[in-house]
């Protein structure tokens, strides 16, 4: 699969590495090409290059947002056409102001209505993204969005990533997704930040 990643940072660049590995096409979007966190996603991720954040947008049949949530709104328009592809948004919004949707992934659905955004991988800190092997059993990443047949592509691609992806339905349910985040960041205060949620199943 073609995907294009805006932003080479912790997790755009182990998303990166993990798809490379499984054999998908990755182009990392970024304004320098020759930063230093763009050379250190270059040199994990086998066969991946780098374009212009547009470039790599138009690249993608997916789109992954690896960017800070208070850069996405400025960022989105300069993508180009992104009709018809899937917008992956791990970002996390930590404040909503007047206006704003219930969740970012729904302000995001807003600002591209013609693409079909897919919530996925906010859960997860980056040391856990990047090495997600629990001896305990696998990380769980919730996904949601309003169409089906995006779901299923992103759940594929979280699975090669090696986590268990949990279909949650409809982008309404982005804000519950959403504020597991939260809670993840009070744990991680008494437990340190290599810890995980994960769905149990009987």
């Amino acid at each position: 699969m073609k995907i294009g990643i805006i932003g080479s940072g912790n997790i755009g660049g182990a998303l990166g590495r993990h798809w490379t590995a499984k054999g998908h096409d990755v182009v990392f979007g970024a304004r320098d090409p020759n930063s230093p966190k763009v050379r250190a996603a270059l040199a994990e991720a086998s066969g991946a290059r780098v374009a212009s954040p547009d470039e790599a947008a138009a690249f993608g049949e997916v789109v992954v947002l690896a960017i800070p949530w208070t850069a996405v709104r400025d960022t989105l328009p300069a993508l180009g056409n992104l009709n018809g592809k899937i917008i992956i948004d791990p970002t996390n919004r930590m404040a909503s102001g007047p206006g704003d949707a219930p969740s970012a992934a729904e302000d995001i659905q807003r600002l591209v209505p013609g693409a079909h955004v897919v919530k996925a991988f906010n859960t997860i800190a980056a040391e856990v993204l990047a090495q997600p092997h629990f001896d305990t059993g696998k990380v769980t990443t919730f996904i949601c969005g309003d169409s089906a047949e995006a779901r299923t592509t992103v759940i594929a691609l979280a699975n090669d990533v090696g986590l268990d992806a949990v279909d949650a339905g409809t982008l309404a349910n982005a804000p519950l997704v959403e504020s597991l985040t939260r809670l993840y960041m009070v744990l991680a205060r008494n437990y340190g930040r290599q810890i995980a949620f994960s769905l149990l199943r009987r």
